[in-house]
């Protein structure tokens, strides 16, 4: 995992992404200790490949999740990837309590599954699947009915992993690239070609794209 952390730390310094810089909400309180409290205050193992994560880069604060930069007019603003950024763990930890207690961001059917990629708004994140019992557990799952047409997250990435192999590789094949005001362009259909590839346990790239 931390080989994987070290390659896509390298090709965004190599593309020029100003997301580095803004990627490290909860600095001050990166340590193990922390971390494993935040997940364990959710009923959650702190699995090793969120931990090795986190301890690598915390998270994204709310303006890079929930309210993008208002100073260029590209809403491909100061993204990681195309469906956004991945939170801090503090932030999406506590969006799962809230929501644990009233349901009132997320549905039932998306207990046990942290909050885990934003784009803009509440409502329809991508998921990381923390339930051990479930067909898609530690798959990353994208919630958002507009688009999937489904009441139900839908598996988008088989694994962290793959998750982050893709965007190494969305980044090498220049199907990402940043332009001269620091925004994310992209190759949609490259994207979906090689995301396809590279999780091809995930409905989502097979039926919705």
């Amino acid at each position: 995992m931390n080989e994987l952390l070290e390659e896509l730390e390298s090709v965004l310094i190599e593309s020029g992404n100003p997301i580095l810089q803004y990627m490290d909400e909860d600095l001050h309180y990166k340590t193990k200790e922390l971390i494993v409290e935040y997940f364990n205050n959710c009923d959650f193992n702190c699995l090793p490949e969120l931990l090795d994560l986190y301890l690598w880069k915390t998270g994204c604060s709310h303006e890079l999740l929930f309210n993008y930069r208002k100073t260029v007019e590209s809403d491909s603003f100061t993204k990681l990837t195309t469906f956004g950024n991945y939170a801090s763990y503090i932030t999406a930890t506590s969006l799962y309590i809230n929501n644990l207690h009233s349901n009132v961001f997320y549905p039932k059917c998306c207990d046990n599954m942290l909050p885990f990629i934003f784009y803009g708004n509440f409502e329809y994140p991508i998921f990381f699947d923390m339930n051990p019992q479930s067909d898609t557990y530690k798959s990353l799952c994208l919630f958002c009915p507009p688009v999937t047409k489904s009441d139900k997250p839908i598996m988008m990435y088989d694994s962290l992993e793959s998750w982050m192999k893709t965007i190494i590789l969305c980044y090498k094949q220049k199907i990402y690239h940043i332009d001269e005001k620091g925004a994310l362009i992209t190759n949609a259909d490259a994207e979906y070609i090689l995301s396809k590839e590279m999780n091809p346990k995930s409905p989502y790239w097979k039926i919705y794209v």
